[in-house]
């Protein structure tokens, strides 16, 4: 073989090979879980008269969270996803980003690459950018909810809070728990001290307790039962409990961005793997599970595809957006003869 027709053949294989991984893990989710929509998107799509040959609605809109599902567990941003999004934006679905980061350090890695020109959706929903990053909509904590907060912390002990302000975050010490906020590459945390000194200077979008994670288990109903009613909590990662204002979540910043755009909800595939993903994944017309995804995250989702290791929101996005159009993100394939 010449040299050229080695690179071909090598490109050939490596195609099948991605191939090949995609159909194996398909194959082996669609024996262990039917794909199939929840009764009420299935209604509500049928009604609409806009179902794929698999049942599922015509997507026009993906919605993904980035950590733990948009990036791997490198929080790099794989080809194989990148060109999957791009085949879907080529053929007019485009993608929005639904985080409980802020739009911090992070987007200058990936929406560039992505030729991002959508609004999304940030903090648990608490705020909506537009694409340059403007403000479109933004829910800050009450100031006695923040306060309470911060006193429960101190009586409980061995808990670190901080607070995410637009593009800041403040704590009251850095320790090795701010020092994980690092590795998504949100803002630096800064160190303030007294956090109760800064309520009603900087508007606060939401509240982190960071401890190990049984140390929150502890502290998580106690909260429930200071705040019910006034806040809500969720969780995205080990080691953090958030305090978000009451009736906030992902799903609610996601719900007004679609009205504001004019998407109807039954038409968009979101992705997720967290507790804070769920109210998201319920309010489409088709819920992804990633594969690493949390029980609750599984429970809320229609179906479930590959892990963010595995490039699970290429497969999404091949299986639900682009298969049903005839089309592909995966290089063609031309054989060379031997």
């Amino acid at each position: 073989l010449t040299a050229k027709e080695t690179s071909h053949q090598c490109q050939y294989l490596q195609v099948m090979q991605v191939q090949g991984a995609f159909g194996a893990r398909a194959h082996q989710r669609s024996m262990m879980t039917p794909h199939r929509l929840s009764p009420n998107s299935q209604v509500a799509a049928t009604a609409k008269g806009s179902l794929d040959q698999q049942g599922h609605p015509e997507i026009r809109l993906i919605c993904t969270d980035v950590d733990g599902t948009l990036l791997n567990s490198q929080q790099k941003l794989t080809p194989p996803v990148e060109a999957a999004i791009k085949a879907a934006a080529a053929a007019g679905v485009p993608l929005v980003v639904a985080t409980g980061k802020a739009r911090g350090p992070w987007v200058q890695d990936v929406f560039p690459r992505l030729d991002m020109d959508m609004p999304g959706v940030f903090m648990q929903g608490l705020l909506v950018c537009d694409a340059q990053g403007g403000i479109l909509k933004q829910q800050d904590m009450e100031h006695q909810v923040v306060l309470d907060c911060l006193a429960l912390a101190e009586l409980h002990g061995g808990i670190v809070c901080c607070a995410y302000c637009g593009d800041r975050i403040l704590a009251v010490e850095l320790d090795e728990h701010t020092e994980r906020l690092l590795f998504y590459r949100e803002p630096v945390a800064e160190a303030v001290g007294k956090l109760s000194a800064m309520v009603g200077k900087v508007p606060m979008q939401k509240l982190l307790f960071m401890a190990p994670q049984p140390t929150l288990d502890q502290l998580r109903p106690l909260a429930e039962e200071l705040l019910e009613g006034r806040a809500s909590l969720t969780s995205a990662i080990n080691g953090v409990l958030e305090v978000l204002p009451f009736g906030a979540s992902k799903g609610a910043g996601v719900a007004w961005l679609l009205e504001r755009l004019g998407v109807d909800p039954q038409h968009v595939m979101a992705l997720g793997d967290g507790e804070n993903d769920v109210e998201m994944l319920q309010l489409v017309g088709l819920g992804v599970a990633m594969g690493n995804a949390a029980p609750k995250a599984c429970l809320a989702a229609d179906v479930r595809v590959g892990t963010n290791d595995e490039d699970g929101v290429a497969e999404a996005i091949e299986r639900y957006v682009l298969a049903p159009r005839g089309l592909s993100s995966l290089p063609s394939v031309t054989t060379v003869a031997v």
